[in-house]
C-alpha cells in the first residue's frame, strides 16, 4: 500500500524548483502514490496550477516576521505556525512530507517531529557555519540534493544523510516558426536579485542599447519591471517551449546557483548559452552539456556577444537520461521507502 505523501509549497512564486516537483508529483501518481499538494497562500503558482487544473489545498499561516534578528524571526515563525502545520498533519494522516522551498521546510520539518517523516529538498547552496546547517540536521528524515555543488557545502554529518539526485528536465518542444527573424533574441531567466546576476545582465543591455539588431527578454520577475525604465522586456515565467522559441542566447550570470535547469533545456534545443564559471555552471558543462563558460563580468559576456562566434549547446547523450522525470521519480522512490 502507498503511502500518503505531501508537498507543501508557499505559494507567492513560480520557478524552477516548483516545476522539477509539479513533475515528480505528476510521476508519482501515475504510480498511484496518494499526493497531497499544499500552499499557504494564493498568487502565481496557485494560478499555474488552476489553469492546468491540478487540485491543491489552501493552509494559511502566519507570515514569516519582518523586523528582528533572523535567529529570531526564524524560531517565532516555526512556533506560530506549529499547531496549524501539526493538527493538518493529524487530520490528513500524512506520512511523508516532501519540502522544496525553505521557509516551508523550515516550519513543516519542526511540526512533523514524532509524527510523520520530513524530506528536506535542498536546492541552493549554503555557508558551511550557517545555523540552517544544523536545523537541517536536526529535523530532516533524509536530505535529497539537486547537485554535487549542493553537497559539497554540507558538513559531515549532513553528507552522510543526503543523496544526490539531479533535477527531473523534460524534452523540450519548441516552434521554429516562432523564432524572430528580425532580432537576435537573448533571455535572462531568474529573479531581479544579485545572486542571479540581475546587475550583470542590466550591464550587458546598457551596452547594446543602441543596437537595434538585439533584443533582451527576462523572464522570471515576482513584479513586472516596465520596460520604459531598461533596455529589456520583462516576463513573469512561463512555459519554457515559449521561452525557447523566440530566444536565440541565454545568458546566465549567476553568482549563486545549485544546479541551473534553464541551462539543460537551452541545450536540448541546441541554442547558445553563455554562462558564469560557477561551480553548478562547471558539473553541468562536466556531466551533461556542452556550454560556454565565461568569467562573471559583463565585459566578458559582451565581448563574445559582439564577436558573434558562440557555438550551439549540444547534450552530452550518455548522461542524460540522469535527469528523466521516471528515473528522477524511482531515485526518490527508493528514499520513500527507506523511511520506517
Amino acid at each position: 500500500m502507498s503511502r500518503k505523501i505531501c508537498f507543501p509549497f508557499i505559494g507567492d512564486s513560480l520557478g524552477g524548483s516548483h516545476i522539477s516537483s509539479l513533475l515528480l508529483i505528476s510521476e508519482l501518481k501515475n504510480q498511484n502514490y496518494k499526493t497531497r499538494i499544499v500552499l499557504h497562500q494564493k498568487g502565481k503558482l496557485s494560478n499555474f496550477l488552476d489553469n492546468k487544473k491540478i487540485k491543491y489545498d489552501l493552509l494559511k499561516i502566519k507570515k514569516f516576521p519582518s523586523k528582528g534578528p533572523y535567529f529570531f524571526k526564524v524560531l517565532i515563525f516555526m512556533i506560530t505556525n506549529f499547531f496549524t502545520i501539526r493538527n493538518f498533519l493529524k487530520k490528513e494522516k500524512i506520512e511523508i512530507i516532501h519540502g522544496n522551498d525553505l521557509k516551508v521546510n523550515l516550519i513543516w520539518s519542526f511540526s512533523s517531529i514524532q509524527m510523520s517523516k520530513f524530506i528536506w529538498h535542498q536546492r541552493n547552496i549554503i555557508k558551511k557555519n550557517s545555523l540552517l546547517q544544523v536545523l537541517i540536521l536536526i529535523f530532516s528524515s533524509h536530505i535529497i540534493v539537486i547537485s554535487e555543488t549542493v553537497l559539497n557545502c554540507f558538513i559531515k554529518f549532513l553528507k552522510s544523510k543526503s543523496s544526490i539526485i539531479y533535477n527531473p528536465v523534460e524534452k523540450v518542444k519548441i516552434s521554429k516558426n516562432l523564432t524572430s527573424k528580425k532580432f537576435f533574441s537573448i533571455a535572462f531567466i531568474g529573479k531581479d536579485k544579485k545572486e542571479k546576476g540581475f546587475d550583470i545582465f542590466i550591464q550587458i543591455t546598457n551596452h547594446f542599447k543602441k543596437n537595434c539588431n538585439i533584443k533582451f527578454n527576462a523572464y522570471g520577475f515576482k513584479k513586472k519591471i516596465l520596460e520604459k525604465n531598461y533596455n529589456f522586456i520583462s516576463n513573469e515565467f512561463t512555459n519554457i517551449n515559449k521561452i525557447l522559441s523566440k530566444n536565440d542566447l541565454l545568458i546566465a550570470p549567476s553568482r549563486r546557483e545549485g544546479f541551473g535547469r534553464s541551462l539543460i533545456e537551452f541545450a536540448m534545443a541546441e541554442k547558445k548559452i553563455l554562462a558564469s564559471n560557477i561551480e553548478a555552471h562547471k558539473e553541468i558543462k562536466q556531466k551533461f552539456a556542452k556550454i560556454i563558460l565565461l568569467k562573471n563580468k559583463a565585459e566578458y559576456f559582451i565581448k563574445k556577444i559582439n564577436e558573434n562566434k558562440i557555438s550551439q549547446a549540444k547534450i552530452t547523450q550518455n548522461n542524460i537520461t540522469k535527469l528523466s522525470p521516471k528515473l528522477h521519480t524511482n531515485n526518490v522512490i527508493k528514499i520513500y521507502k527507506k523511511l520506517n
